[in-house]
């Protein structure tokens, strides 16, 4: 049984190049000596008999919704539940006789579960309504943009020319909801410096905008999806990859990422601030998701999957595992903007578990990450880009084999990266796989918003069974007590979970998770609320219309 057996060791180490010197050494793992024989082993349903596939997660859903309240089905909503929960992703794939296929590419929709006590719970969503999706909607038809998957029919050569003179900025927004300080609305992001705020309230349009402006003869490639917040000041980081187009001869910006924190100002006004700058050559660039703030540092990790800049038109075709491109994780003090770099083998992952400082017994600080990490990446087809797996017509085919075709994608080790600030040395440990089967996919994070940036335990994660009809859960994971348990029901589908942490609380798992879902026996959805302690439903609610798949949501207390 794996979860009584003891953790092996990581790969091999290499030495990192830049100065001052980071190593990284070989460590042991973590081992389990509190689950004993599978007794806390989280155990997934992998039966195939009558399972259907989750249709309605990828249809198209046009209705908006201003606000209807919604009824409890059964069960019952916790008193102290006040605020709401928000959600992004998928609105429409289809506008007129033009189509996406991939769940990064669809409209973007914002959703939003409201409570408060002594009141029905209320439901609202909108469309998010960027360029893309008002020209769409004005033309009838879905206007030709870069994608990550495909436009079908395929984009025409005339097309192209127009895009690449017109349509140049991707503004489909379709990824995470944000709080930032000093702003009214709701911050919808996606992959570029580009950002949205909607009304918190019925989700109204309110502003397009970018914290930095550096003028015309500078280019801002990239920033990461997910900002991540100072466990102390509530400011959030991220980064913008740039370049100057004259490669820095006369607007002094070279390539690499600046590192820049949001705050606020003497009147409360939203402002951004320049942390950093980390060189990097356009000739390395990496597709940075997600990235790690602790009390004094923000870490910003660079894995293996590489940004090309071949096509204008296609994402897909300029994203790249590089398995000969280290790892790097480049630590910068948020106070004054220099950094250590660490160098680590070459690995895979999108989506930050925590980062966190401690003092190991030396008295010598040391940073941690946390990442669900493909567990390898051998049999990788290169031809193939990492995101294609969430193309629909991969998802939803009972004759596509995902452990023929994206093998690596259906394994998924948690490691813990862990760098010394006084040494330079880096190690990497293997959390035990506490759940079966082992072949699942395990992605998509959430931990108690009190704890981010802190020492922690606890952690939910989303689960896929890619080649069971795309079977879904949630795993709940104890780094600490190395234990697990999870939820799952037979045509039953969840998303990725929100934790909202009851007021008050303690204990780091006191709160609820909530998650929409969707039943494929009658093509509806509900919300789920579970006890995020015993993973045990505890209400659920009715929903005026189909929630299809969101990417990513947060949780915003009453004020």
């Amino acid at each position: 049984m794996l979860g009584s057996r003891k953790m092996w060791v990581l790969h091999i180490t290499v030495l990192l190049l830049l100065l001052p010197p980071s190593l990284t050494t070989v460590s042991e793992g973590f081992k389990s000596e509190t689950c004993k024989a599978g007794a806390c082993m989280a155990d997934f349903d992998t039966s195939t008999e009558g399972r259907l596939q989750p249709i309605g997660l990828f249809k198209d859903v046009t209705e908006e919704v201003d606000f209807s309240e919604i009824q409890v089905v059964e069960g019952k909503v916790p008193d102290w539940l006040s605020g709401s929960m928000y959600k992004v992703g998928v609105g429409a794939f289809n506008v007129g006789s033009r189509r996406v296929n991939n769940v990064i590419d669809a409209l973007s929709k914002v959703y939003r579960w409201s409570f408060k006590p002594g009141k029905a719970p209320s439901f609202s969503t909108k469309f998010l309504k960027t360029g893309i999706y008002n020209r769409s909607i004005d033309d009838g038809e879905l206007v030709p943009h870069k994608v990550v998957g495909d436009i079908l029919p395929p984009v025409s050569t005339f097309e192209k020319v127009k895009m690449a003179l017109w349509d140049s900025a991707r503004d489909n927004n379709n990824i995470t909801p944000w709080k930032l300080k000093g702003r009214d609305g709701i911050t919808v992001t996606g992959e570029s410096p580009l950002l949205f705020d909607v009304e918190k309230v019925n989700l109204d349009f309110l502003e397009k905008y970018k914290f930095f402006n550096k003028g015309s003869f500078v280019k801002e490639f990239m920033s990461a999806s997910h900002y991540a917040r100072h466990p102390t000041t509530g400011d959030s980081y991220n980064y913008v990859y740039m370049t100057g187009l004259d490669k820095g001869l006369l607007t002094g910006v070279e390539p690499g990422y600046e590192m820049i924190r949001v705050t606020q100002d003497e009147s409360g006004k939203a402002v951004g601030e320049v942390v950093g700058f980390i060189k990097s050559s356009m000739s390395d660039i990496r597709i940075i998701h997600s990235l790690g703030v602790t009390e004094n540092y923000v870490i910003l990790p660079r894995l293996s999957l590489r940004a090309d800049l071949n096509s204008t038109f296609h994402v897909c075709s300029n994203i790249v595992f590089d398995d000969k491109a280290p790892t790097y994780m480049h630590v910068m003090s948020i106070n004054d903007g220099s950094y250590k770099t660490f160098e680590f083998p070459s690995f895979i992952s999108v989506h930050i578990v925590n980062s966190f400082e401690r003092t190991n017994e030396k008295g010598e600080t040391e940073v941690v990450l946390d990442y669900p990490t493909l567990t390898t990446m051998e049999g990788f087809n290169h031809e193939r880009c990492y995101y294609e797996i969430l193309n629909i017509e991969y998802m939803l085919s009972d004759q596509f084999s995902y452990r023929k075709d994206f093998k690596p994608l259906t394994d998924v080790t948690i490691r813990r990266f862990v760098m010394n600030m006084a040494t330079g040395k880096g190690e990497v440990l293997d959390h035990p796989k506490l759940w079966k089967p082992q072949i699942l996919h395990v992605d998509f994070p959430f931990v108690n918003d009190n704890f981010r940036g802190k020492p922690f335990c606890v952690v939910y994660f989303h689960t896929i069974q890619w080649d069971n009809r795309n079977a879904m859960g949630i795993l709940k994971l104890d780094l600490c007590k190395q234990t697990s348990a999870n939820w799952d029901d037979f045509n039953l589908f969840p998303v990725e979970p929100v934790f909202v942490p009851r007021p008050g609380a303690v204990e780091e798992d006191d709160g609820v998770l909530m998650s929409p879902v969707y039943d494929a026996r009658t093509e509806t959805s509900e919300l789920y609320i579970w006890n995020a302690k015993d993973m045990k439903v505890i209400a659920r609610l009715s929903s005026p219309v189909l929630v299809p798949w969101t990417n990513h949501g947060m949780w915003l207390p009453e004020e």
